[in-house]
């Protein structure tokens, strides 16, 4: 395995962020682009473009055969047994919906069971909520243990005559475990019941079979394979396929129309309605060419010694605590910092040029289970460097080093407003003079989390559902009062750190300000000159937001 060839072949990975080199680890959320798979979408634009199978000309000839190539290449890939059985998707979430709604959905009656585990992405627990509720069916849900594993005694037990489809992630998005889904398959067919496996984790580390594994249905997307986004795939056996009502109409799903009656067409195509994603499914083929042109027990064998460094690593700092040590798994590494909340170690690896995801991960449930609010997660691939890891931990080290999260005391429920000299005494235009006098933006950063410590802390009986802001990814409450003069004053905390500085630039711009002050301030203009947008993750740009529309709204009602 020759790293260096393979790391030049991702130009993205020779970019620099927040003035240092970029160590991506964010793989299990997206991987990133080879040189070829991106001349493959870009050739098509620049000199193939043309619909598939509806035209008469060359282009359209040219662009349906690679178009149909790219099918055969990813039956090839999974070993379906005819090209027939793969669909093209936008991703795994509508492959899952497809097959709720156009296969589960005119099966299932009340007293049928689908079974789930705690493990499950959102996008295979959502769908078959909704069939669930359409059909009378009901969920079970398999338990993990402690490890992270999945407790195949408890999926024994709740494996009967009911259950008519089980539903399970392949690799687990949050902690890396590796199902034994073969096993799990052969019982559950013994029993009759029809299998979907979410191959989304998988794909980019294991070697599938669908014929071996004997699964139903099988999916993946495109970009977690080294491919573009909103391409994925669905395999599912022939005569399964054959038996489903299309899921959605219009063209190319169908063989002719008449406002008498319509007749469909024939496999693949009548799952496929409209213009596909043509660019897409040829940058999917090219990224699976790309793939199998390398040793993959090489690339496997990488990834592992990777997991296992950053496990030696990480394991010796302070405050670090691994969460999940499953029996089998990935090389994904999710963890907590006992003295930071995820969402600041995030930002502050980011200030280091490392992305890593932080969060529930779009596993809600499984947080939940676990008992956490989310966690950091770190995810290799094979062009990823020892260096990188020793980079990262060593980041991680600092972070567990420096200042832990520290705030204003805590103040009595009668005093939170009385006691909030920030609100009272610094303004949004003294913030905005003193933070834009800083050219860099981590110096911003670093004056912004200071300004936190100024927010006063609320008690355990403020922090209740009652004031708990919605939408915001870390924990975030906010109280307010209107005085006798008709004055807006606010009292909100969190327990990231970076947000409770973002809750002092909001209590800066509000704090002491009428209704009618606050719904004329210009909010954007504020965030804008703070360059809030172009530095703030997602996840922390909508808390932010979150906060801001709670504020807002107590403005409106209070007019």
């Amino acid at each position: 395995m020759n790293l260096k060839a393979i790391r030049n072949q991702f130009p993205l990975l020779q970019q620099r962020v927040n003035g240092k080199p970029l160590v991506y680890l964010d793989n299990a959320a997206t991987t990133q682009k080879p040189r070829s798979v991106l001349k493959a979408i870009d050739t098509y634009y620049r000199q193939q473009n043309a619909n598939v199978h509806r035209g008469s000309h060359h282009l359209s000839d040219l662009a349906t055969g690679q178009f149909e190539d790219a099918r055969r290449t990813v039956q090839r890939f999974l070993n379906a047994s005819n090209e027939k059985e793969i669909i093209w998707t936008r991703g795994t979430t509508e492959g899952v919906n497809l097959i709720a709604q156009s296969f589960a959905r005119p099966m299932l009656k009340p007293g049928n069971e689908i079974l789930l585990s705690e493990l499950e992405h959102h996008a295979n627990i959502v769908p078959w909520q909704m069939v669930a509720e359409q059909t009378g069916a009901t969920i079970r849900v398999i338990p993990i243990r402690e490890n992270g594993d999945l407790d195949l005694a408890a999926f024994d037990n709740l494996l009967n005559s009911r259950t008519r489809i089980l539903s399970l992630t392949h690799i687990s998005n949050a902690l890396g475990t590796i199902n034994p889904v073969a096993g799990l398959i052969r019982k559950a067919r013994q029993n009759g019941t029809f299998v979907v496996i979410d191959g989304a984790q998988a794909v980019s580390h294991l070697e599938v079979d669908v014929q071996r594994l004997d699964c139903d249905f099988y999916l993946f997307s495109g970009h977690k394979l080294f491919g573009p986004t909103g391409i994925g795939v669905l395999y599912g056996r022939q005569a399964l396929l054959e038996g489903m009502p299309p899921w959605q109409g219009g063209g190319e799903m169908i063989e002719k129309v008449s406002f008498s009656g319509t007749t469909y067409n024939q496999l693949p195509f009548k799952f496929e309605a409209g213009t596909p994603n043509i660019a897409g499914a040829l940058g999917l083929a090219e990224a699976i060419r790309f793939l199998q042109q390398q040793d993959r027990r090489a690339l496997a064998a990488h990834e592992r010694s990777l997991m296992q460094k950053a496990i030696e690593l990480c394991s010796t700092i302070p405050g670090f605590n691994r969460i999940g040590t499953p029996t089998a798994g990935t090389s994904i590494l999710s963890f907590q910092l006992a003295s930071h909340h995820q969402q600041d170690v995030g930002l502050l690896l980011d200030q280091q040029g490392i992305a890593v995801r932080t969060g529930h991960h779009c596993a809600m449930p499984l947080m939940e289970r676990l008992q956490l609010p989310g966690t950091v997660r770190a995810s290799f691939c094979f062009y990823n460097t020892e260096q990188e890891v020793e980079h990262f931990a060593q980041s991680l080290l600092e972070i567990s080093q420096g200042s832990s999260f520290s705030s204003a005391p805590t103040v009595a429920t009668g005093e939170v407003f009385d006691q909030s000299p920030f609100g009272r005494e610094i303004h949004a235009d003294e913030l905005l003079e003193k933070l834009t006098a800083y050219r860099q933006w981590n110096d911003r950063y670093r004056e912004i989390m200071q300004l936190g410590k100024l927010v006063p802390s609320l008690t355990s009986a403020m922090k209740s559902s009652e004031h708990q802001v919605r939408g915001c990814e870390s924990d975030a409450w906010l109280l307010y009062q209107k005085d006798s003069a008709g004055r807006l004053w606010f009292a909100a905390d969190s327990d990231a750190r970076i947000i409770r500085g973002l809750i002092a630039l909001l209590l800066a711009a509000f704090n002491g300000k009428s209704a009618d002050e606050i719904l004329s301030f210009d909010l954007q203009d504020y965030f804008n000159r703070l360059q809030l947008g172009r530095h703030l993750s997602p996840s922390r740009g909508n808390g932010l937001k979150a906060i801001a529309e709670e504020i807002l709204q107590v403005a409106r009602e209070a007019q």
